[in-house]
Parts: C-alpha cells; structure tokens; sequence
C-alpha cells in the first residue's frame, strides 16, 4: 500500500521559499533573478548531457521516478512478523496448502509469489534463486533511477559555471559604462545561481530520496525472503519469529517485545 510522503514537497516548498525570502530583501526586485537564456542553458544544457550520458530506456523512467519521490510505501515490519507467525502456525497444524485461500488475498506482490512457489513445493534453492532475482531488479530500478538525479545534479553547476563564463565573455567584448558591466556581470552570475540552485533543490536531494526509498523496500523484501524460506524449511514458529526480529530497529524491537509483555499479561489476567 502507497501513501503520500508529505516531506518530499514540504522540502521543497521550504527550501524555494526560503530562497525566495532571502532573494528578496534589499531593494532590488525579484524579476532580476529571471534570465531565459541562462535557464536554457544552465537547464537544457545539463538536460542535453544526460540525455548523452543515459540510454532511451533509462530516461522513460524519469517521470516515474520524480512520482515515486512523492510517494512513499508503508512498511509494517512488526505486522510482517505476525503475518509470517500466523502462517507459521496454519503450516504447522494443517499443512502447506491450509494457507492457500489467505496467500490469495496478499495484497504484496513479491510475499504472495514467494508463498505461492512455497505450496507448489518448489525446492528452496529455486525458491531463494528467483526471488534473489525480483529483489536484485528492483534494488537495480532504484539505483539506476537515483543514479540518473545524481548525475544531472553534477551537470547542472557545470553549465552554470559554462553560462558564466558565456556572460563574462560577452561582458568583456562591451567594456562600456560602469552600468553595462554591472549588468553585464549579473547576467554571468545568474548562471551559476541557478545550476546551483537546480541541483540542491530539486536534483540531488530527489536522487537521494529515491535511493533512500530504495534501500528500504529492498531491506522490507530480503524480511521477506527470510520468512518464505523458513516456511518452506519447516521451521518452529519460534525460530521464524526470533529470525524476522533481528530486521527490526532497536525502536520496534522494544516495541514488539513490550507488546508481547502486555499481551501475557491479559493472557494472565484473563486465565
């Protein structure tokens, strides 16, 4: 299940308002800040040298992942526990195919594949090689999506800097009045505020964020694998709970085992 990351625009609306903020105090008016030509050079020029650096299927990706950076997936670690705990005990009591009508209605992809596989009987090697696989893919997708954000946020202060040295070129060639050189070196500096500003705005931080994203699916389905392996190696309960604990951070492990400790105690209480 999606939701929305809500610190993906709040970030950005912070950090283009405070840029704003800044930009206009003094006496100056903010229309200063806006060159066409040093947009298109500084934007379309980086743009220009990602599309030489990436392939056709690579930058398909592009509006994909700008949409994923905006959105974020619930991960449930702990509920992942039970929901494997659960299983464990169907496993156990009835046998594989007891869990078939629940691994029908998993909303996850990959945990309903792996389960599936599971009941067909398939070998463990098997098993663990083609869910391996769907993993390393999808570590593969975001890498190379968080890669291509990376490397246009390197572009973008190079054509700034290209855009200066276009300016300063110009500036030089009509050393008129004090008045055509002060403008002429605000028109060089432009550039190099808005590659600057393109790629720690927007760029890095998004390939950071996609990277980041990431990791943390990839970490939500090696859980996973552990758990659709141990179904299949017929492990206790115990042994699948105590081994999907250790992918829990210190925070929901006490969590887990403070909800344990409450639960004994009804358990307790109710006896």
């Amino acid at each position: 299940m999606k939701k929305q990351d809500i610190l993906t625009p709040i970030g950005l609306v912070l950090a283009i308002g405070l840029i704003l903020f800044g930009a206009a105090q003094g006496d100056t008016e903010l229309s200063i800040f806006y060159d066409l030509p040093s947009i298109a050079i500084t934007i379309g020029g980086s743009f220009a040298a990602v599309l030489i650096t990436f392939s056709s299927e690579d930058l398909k990706k592009i509006p994909k992942m700008i949409k994923m950076s905006f959105i974020s997936n619930n991960i449930y670690k702990i509920d992942l526990v039970d929901q494997f705990k659960e299983i464990s005990r169907k496993v156990r009591k009835s046998g594989v195919l007891a869990i078939e009508d629940d691994v029908a209605e998993i909303e996850d992809d990959f945990l309903r594949k792996g389960l599936e596989l599971v009941i067909d009987g398939m070998e463990v090697e098997t098993i663990k090689e083609i869910l391996e696989l769907e993993i390393l893919e999808v570590e593969s997708s975001y890498n190379k999506g968080s890669r291509i954000f990376k490397v246009w946020g390197s572009y973008a202060p190079a054509f700034g800097m290209i855009g200066t040295l276009i300016g300063l070129i110009q500036m030089l060639a009509d050393m008129g009045t004090p008045e055509v050189i002060a403008s002429g070196m605000s028109k060089a500096l432009i550039t190099t505020f808005y590659g600057a500003l393109f790629a720690n705005v927007a760029l890095n931080p998004i390939g950071f964020n996609i990277q980041s994203k990431g990791q943390k699916e990839t970490g939500y389905r090696e859980m996973m694998l552990c758990g659709i392996m141990s179904i299949q190696n017929g492990d206790s309960t115990r042994i699948i709970e105590e081994k999907l604990i250790t992918f829990l951070t210190t925070k929901e492990k006490l969590y887990y085992y403070d909800r344990e400790v409450e639960d004994k105690g009804v358990d307790t209480d109710a006896a």
